[in-house]
């Protein structure tokens, strides 16, 4: 695996998938504020990246853009490989890429069931195993972004989503432990932060209304709980939920 004429990162490196969605952004700009170097995964976001790119490296990271499908579990190991080989090593996995979609139980299209599935846990579970040979190096972290759906089945038609959610929920608990004191598995869990463009004001308000703080969280809140659990090394096998007191409301 290790090449000697491989250039290694003097500076961490962090790989975020979705780095290009609100959230993963945000997650990339903290982890850069941090003097992180970060490897941006996406999809078809593109020109974003582009953007997200010029904004890093004004902080000072180095930044890679790679592009993979992840509902294509077997384009995780190639991901993870493309990254090792431009930084020679990968300390934190944030596992953000994630697909959103309704999935009405009348007339369920299985092959949309299994695309969610696929990106929201399947992928995740590649990308941590890819990556472990490389994360053991430097005792380093796998962080998933999860969601307080994946623990409370009460998402009107959307049963895939919460089902792949909360599968992740249970994979970031069974890593930690398969992992042990070699890397760290945690996962953020975040209430009302973003929301889907087909969201009525209305829905919006009375989501927000249903948390205990009553207002709409920031991606920035979520990518400060990542750092966090990045950076105490104290902490594994955790479910940090940013949801403004939704799970307990």
């Amino acid at each position: 695996m290790k090449n000697k004429k491989m250039k290694i990162s003097t500076r961490p490196i962090a790989l975020v998938t979705g780095g290009a969605s609100p959230l993963g952004s945000a997650i990339c700009r903290q982890l850069a504020d941090q003097d992180m170097n970060i490897a941006v995964h996406y999809g078809k976001s593109k020109t974003k990246s582009l953007v997200l790119k010029e904004d890093l490296q004004s902080k000072g990271a180095e930044v890679l853009l790679v592009s993979a499908d992840l509902s294509k579990p077997a384009e995780a190991q190639k991901l993870t490989q493309k990254v090792a080989a431009h930084f020679g090593r990968i300390d934190l996995l944030v596992n953000s890429a994630s697909v959103f979609e309704p999935t009405p139980l009348a007339g369920a299209d299985w092959a949309q069931w299994q695309k969610i599935i696929n990106v929201n846990s399947l992928a995740p579970a590649a990308l941590a195993v890819a990556a472990l040979p490389w994360l053991q190096r430097n005792r380093g972290v796998v962080v998933n972004i999860t969601d307080i759906y994946g623990e409370m089945p009460i998402l009107k038609d959307h049963a895939a989503y919460s089902a792949s959610k909360a599968a992740l929920i249970f994979l970031t608990r069974y890593l930690a432990l398969a992992f042990g004191d070699q890397v760290r598995v945690n996962a953020v869990s975040p209430g009302v932060i973003t929301f889907p463009g087909h969201y009525t004001s209305a829905q919006q308000k009375n989501l927000i209304q249903k948390s205990a703080l009553k207002r709409q969280g920031k991606p920035e809140e979520v990518a400060q709980a990542v750092w966090f659990l990045y950076s105490n090394q104290f902490v594994t096998g955790q479910v940090l939920r940013v949801d403004g007191g939704r799970f307990i409301s």
